[in-house]
């Protein structure tokens, strides 16, 4: 390939977070459009598998303290690279990007709020040597911009979720059409600012149009979630399950439910949750935190980041499912037209082509 890239991933390689699946799969793609892809991680966490995909198609390098970072950040690569992304915030991975002097373009993407954290934050080496900053969603991007100042080249271009379009098979799904009342799941990390307490405690007004809600996830909030449930007698109504499956399961466990809820509050990003509800035609209520709003579409419901929106939202997308208006299969539809696997690889390759040859200014991709 003539015009192929050399392009350095900064992310991390382990695990099973949104970071993870991101940079794994942006690799992927890229190595498939016959770029040259390195990515450099931290070494995996104790108790960590090295890696969820063995075959990559991409080499992996690692580094832990400071001097191994810039060690080995200086070694990368014997010609460099046309363009480095840096995703995730940490001293280490930014300025080891910046002590590579063979990287051509730097790229820092944000995928949590753009919010500032203190006068420390990492992101603030943005302003010594990055060429560009591209948020996970428009208003992530703008909020970035604003705390930290930054008046160079921006763009929007959401994260890769896991392409379950490749990895499972997923029919399309036609009008949600339960029975009786919806089944509602959650699937994420139970931290206090995710809300699954929220609903716990909310399930009385919730009941009137929900029978059940599947909780998926682990976290630090089960134990007292999990209590709070057995005082208030639910628990054949509200049920945890702990992590879930991937490809094909998570596909399932998808399709099995009638309505997804999203009640977070705190500092979000965009959760890939929401892409791969959409993946499998399943409709969902989001609060509109974060980069939320920017996976607004005619079959859910997304709050203005008002927590008191959520319950009149699940209200309102419950009448719209009993009258036959959510159709799962424009849902599905609406997701491959903009953020399916082939679509937001190529809106990256084209993104980081145009930054190599110079062409982008300060507006949106």
């Amino acid at each position: 390939m003539a015009d192929a890239l050399s392009v350095l991933l900064v992310g991390y390689a382990h695990g099973e977070g949104g970071i993870t699946t991101h940079t794994h799969w942006l690799a992927h793609g890229l190595a498939e459009r016959g770029h040259h892809v390195r990515v450099i991680s931290p070494m995996p966490l104790p108790g960590q598998p090295e890696s969820l995909w063995p075959d990559r198609g991409y080499a992996v390098d690692h580094y832990s303290d400071l001097a191994d970072t810039l060690r080995g950040f200086a070694t990368l690569g014997k010609t460099g690279f046309d363009v480095a992304v840096v995703v995730g915030t940490g001293w280490k991975a930014m300025g080891g990007v910046l002590a590579n002097r063979r990287i051509k373009h730097r790229v820092f993407f944000e995928v949590m709020s753009g919010e500032r954290i203190g006068l420390l934050d990492p992101r603030w080496l943005v302003h010594a040597g990055f060429d560009a900053i591209v948020g996970q969603a428009s208003t992530v991007e703008e909020r970035f911009c604003r705390e930290f100042h930054w008046r160079g080249k921006r763009a929007t271009i959401p994260a890769l979720p896991e392409p379950l379009e490749l990895l499972a098979t997923i029919p399309d799904r036609g009008v949600i059409a339960p029975a009786g009342k919806l089944r509602a799941a959650y699937f994420g990390r139970l931290a206090l600012h995710k809300g699954v307490g929220f609903l716990v405690e909310q399930w009385g007004a919730l009941s009137e149009f929900l029978e059940s809600l599947d909780v998926y996830g682990t976290g630090d909030e089960r134990p007292a979630i999990e209590a709070r449930i057995a005082e208030l007698g639910l628990g054949k109504s509200i049920r945890l399950h702990g992590r879930y499956a991937q490809g094909q399961a998570y596909v399932d466990l998808l399709r099995g439910i009638d309505l997804l809820l999203l009640p977070t509050t705190g500092a979000e990003g965009a959760p890939l949750v929401l892409l791969e509800a959409m993946a499998c035609g399943t409709p969902f209520v989001a609060n509109g935190v974060g980069g939320i709003p920017d996976y607004a579409n005619q079959y859910c419901r997304i709050t203005s980041g008002d927590i008191g929106e959520f319950l009149p939202a699940v209200a309102e997308i419950a009448e719209e499912i009993g009258a036959g208006r959510v159709n799962g299969s424009g849902l599905q539809r609406h997701y491959r037209d903009r953020f399916s696997y082939s679509v937001l690889v190529e809106r990256w390759e084209s993104y980081l082509r145009a930054l190599v040859s110079g062409m982008p200014g300060k507006g949106r991709a």
